[in-house]
């Protein structure tokens, strides 16, 4: 395999860690905010805040991932 294609099978790779790691930020959020709406009886309010937070977190997240990116080159 030449090493061009090496090089971008582990791009891919990275791009779609990155993704799965936004996705499941804000899956967490909205579980955790789920569970304590139902617990508490206040829907849909703390179900909204945990996916804003879960939003917040996937996408610092991504800008580490971008960051980092950036200072390896």
């Amino acid at each position: 395999m030449k090493e061009e294609t090496k090089k971008h099978i582990r791009l891919a790779a990275l791009a779609s860690t990155v993704g799965m790691s936004v996705v499941f930020a804000i899956f967490i959020g909205l579980a955790i905010g789920y569970w304590l709406d139902s617990k508490f009886g206040t829907w849909p309010w703390l179900t909204l805040v945990f996916i804003v937070m879960g939003v917040i977190a996937g996408f610092r997240n991504y800008h580490r991932f971008m960051k980092r990116q950036e200072k390896d080159g």
